[in-house]
């Protein structure tokens, strides 16, 4: 236990691995899919509904399904074992028997084992089934057979919608697309079906043949007309999508070309609903992905916006409604479910763009949303570098096309709400026109009978995909937890960045249907609900102490940090568009990077030499600083920081740090010669440049999408980039951690 009106320091120095349940035997643990692939709120299961209300924690499912793993077992021209009843693949957890039958451990029917299923593939011998990988292990992947096709397998099909209106082509993005797609192509997924296809729009449409029938030049065809139907703006639909390896030349041409193209380009509109319309009606026969690329907000219907002027998408007054303005881009993006068709937004807008609207396009379609602000080629070089790092990653990363995703449970027990990107067909089953390694999803979960009579309870989610190898391909990951009706057993065992994780997406339901304030009483409450649970059955709780388990510790902080971070804080200081996408990262982000945001990363690195976890990386070592609290106490101006928020990294320069740090770190003289801001990091033949370094290129890359690195001086105007994520620290609208702690405590006395 922790008594958290004590304990000055519940952060720890090193990062955690993330929670297995004690009382799983060390077997079944190593059976268990990873935690970073599936996770439980509760690494315990309460035996009875009323026993989960009594614990007051939420109980739900986070997926991060088609991760990239560094080893999978998959499995081939073999029969696909699965329960009868329940339709449950077979598992590490279910129970042989004898060589004939097995019983499944989610539902318990017995089912017949198939004698080919005695074959150990590894070995090539007959004998015992408990061999086989599907037993072994919590993640296997099945290559499926004609009946898990509705249809023969797809080419993949690749459309880019890019904005090229005035405002677009004065960003400079448009040079950087082409060049990353240039040297992307031979790692963009696919097979010799691989198609392409560009659509460039600002008042008009504008259509590229791509053939090769024009002897390696392309043809440009304009649509000024937008008030015809979709299906009349295109011209000859047959040269617009065209098979990459048969046209690379004319493709490489045309990349090479289009900047030049729009260089003097005066239109300043943007037909954005009619061009996705039109690619609509372009992959309605095959389904496949459209990336669009986007620097203003839309304002020719159809899909029309309203610009706000003036403000930059801030208000005075925090905000009453923040969801959608207009139903067009969710209509549109169902429209594509159906056509196995997702769509992804590359935003990078200086002004208001209603980002709450347009991420709608995405949210239903399997897409996912990335945001720019300000992007531009000259004045905002880090933001360029994030957007070319997650643009490589984005054209060369793998891909699923026409998935479905379900999640089982046991009878007693039943998902209930969906989180993440998708279409819910039904209760358990979520329609993915696309699915990527960087997604992930939230489903919560009701105990609706007693689990009297189970010793533990398994979940099993299933993907079934096509690869851009056109492969029909089955991901299976099973996690098997313990069923208590100890409440201090459920309590000690839970997951509290799994619960935030859940909590947040819960929030950003309740901020979008009713108001961002009653989204954070719900936070407010939850804390209050957890801690005063824990009372309740800690008898030893006196007064002037506020005891959690160690599992719950960091809870009261982390719906803190929730409150005050960019999606959830008070006032109208977070811009619109601002709000919106870190509500949309909430729903969509795997934990890891979430908490990453809610709560990031303070490491002192002025002390990185002699206070750090040494770590053998191959034969270098690799310095890793203490984490510390994020509160102004814990920032000298003697010192040096690094603030990790998972999209940008901040290097912080005290006024009073030392002449050697500055030289050895920088090669320059005085904390005076540093710039107020700059955007890269020399490397210096030292010691110190080099242990800061190795751990800058640790945190980069440990994670799947691109980071933006500001370094600023103590006087920086841009400090308040730093500051504001000292969230322990009291604000003008918000308590500090210890003024929070005491309100809880408060609370639960009542």
């Amino acid at each position: 236990m922790v008594d958290l009106l004590k304990e000055k320091s519940v952060v720890t120095p090193y990062a955690e691995e993330p929670p297995v349940s004690p009382l799983l035997n060390e077997e079944n643990q190593q059976m268990n899919c990873s935690p970073e692939v599936m996770r439980c709120s509760l690494n315990v299961i309460p035996q009875t509904k009323d026993l989960l209300n009594k614990s007051r924690l939420p109980l739900g499912i986070l997926i991060h399904p088609f991760k990239d793993l560094e080893s999978l077992s998959v499995i081939q021209g073999t029969k696909i074992v699965r329960c009868d009843s329940c339709k449950s693949y077979i598992n590490p957890f279910i129970t042989f028997l004898d060589n004939t039958r097995w019983r499944c451990s989610i539902c318990f029917r017995v089912n017949d084992l198939p004698q080919e299923f005695l074959f150990d593939p590894i070995t090539k011998t007959y004998g015992d089934p408990s061999r086989r990988p599907e037993v072994r292990f919590g993640t296997v992947e099945y290559t499926a057979t004609a009946d898990y096709m509705a249809r023969p397998p797809q080419p993949a099909m690749y459309l880019f919608l890019l904005d090229v209106s005035h405002n677009a082509i004065q960003t400079g993005y448009l040079q950087s697309f082409c060049d990353i797609l240039l040297e992307s192509l031979n790692g963009l997924p696919g097979d010799a079906r691989t198609k392409i296809g560009f659509l460039t729009y600002d008042s008009r449409i504008h259509f590229y043949d791509l053939s090769d029938r024009h002897n390696g030049t392309f043809r440009i065809m304009i649509a000024p007309d937008l008030d015809n139907k979709p299906e009349d703006f295109l011209p000859m639909p047959d040269g617009l999508m065209v098979t990459l390896c048969e046209c690379r030349s004319t493709i490489e041409t045309f990349l090479n070309e289009l900047p030049k193209i729009y260089q003097d380009n005066h239109e300043t509109d943007s037909a954005l609903g009619s061009a996705l319309q039109i690619a609509g009606k372009l992959l309605d026969q095959t389904g496949g992905r459209i990336t669009v690329i986007q620097t203003r907000i839309p304002n020719i219907n159809p899909g029309a916006l309203q610009e706000l002027v003036g403000s930059g998408g801030q208000t005075a007054k925090e905000p009453t409604n923040i969801g959608p303005t207009s139903d067009f881009y969710k209509k549109l993006s169902l429209d594509y479910a159906s056509l196995q068709i997702a769509c992804d937004l590359f935003l990078l807008n200086s002004h208001h763009i209603d980002l709450a609207t347009l991420s709608c396009i995405s949210k239903y379609s399997g897409g996912e949303v990335k945001y720019y602000a300000g992007f531009h080629s000259v004045q905002r070089p880090h933001e360029v570098e994030r957007f070319e790092n997650d643009l490589r990653r984005y054209l060369q990363r793998k891909i699923g096309f026409e998935a479905v995703m379900r999640l089982r449970s046991p009878p007693a027990m039943a998902i209930h709400t969906f989180h993440g990107s998708g279409f819910v067909r039904s209760v358990d089953l979520l329609v993915l026109p696309n699915i990527n390694p960087d997604a992930a999803f939230g489903m919560q979960v009701a105990v609706e009978d007693s689990l009297a009579h189970y010793t533990s309870v398994t979940f099993q989610a299933a993907l079934l995909y096509t690869s851009s190898k056109s492969e029909r391909r089955i991901r299976v990951h099973t996690l098997s937890l313990p069923v208590s009706a100890n409440l201090t057993e459920i309590c000690s065992n839970a997951d509290q960045e799994a619960i935030v994780s859940l909590v947040a997406k819960m929030a950003t339901d309740r901020s979008t249907t009713s108001s961002i304030q009653e989204a954070r009483d719900a936070m407010t409450n939850v804390a209050c609900d957890i801690l005063k649970a824990c009372l309740s059955h800690n008898l030893s709780n006196r007064a002037f102490s506020l005891l959690v388990p160690y599992s719950l510790r960091l809870i009261p902080l982390y719906m803190l940090s929730m409150i005050k971070s960019t999606a959830f804080r008070a006032g109208g200081a977070p811009r619109l568009d601002d709000r919106a996408y870190y509500l949309d990262l909430c729903k969509t982000l795997p934990t890891q990077y979430l908490m990453q945001i809610l709560y990031p990363d303070l490491y002192p690195i002025h002390t990185i030499e002699d206070k750090s976890q040494i770590i053998q990386d191959g034969e270098d070592e690799l310095h890793i600083p203490q984490r510390v609290h994020l509160s102004y106490q814990n920032i000298d101006s003697h010192g040096a920081y690094i603030l990790d928020t998972s999209e940008y990294i901040y290097v912080y320069i005290g006024k009073a740090i030392s002449d050697h740090f500055v030289q050895n770190v920088f090669n320059l003289g005085t904390f005076s010669a540093l710039p107020l801001d700059s955007y890269s990091l020399p490397e210096l033949e030292n010691p110190l440049s080099m242990k800061i370094h190795n751990f800058l290129s640790y945190l980069i890359q440990s994670r799947p999408h691109g980071i933006a690195l500001h370094i600023m001086r103590e006087d920086s105007s841009h400090r308040h980039l730093f500051t504001r994520h000292l969230v322990d620290d009291k604000s003008e609208s918000t308590m500090s951690y210890v003024e929070f702690l005491r309100y809880i405590r408060e609370q639960i006395v009542k």
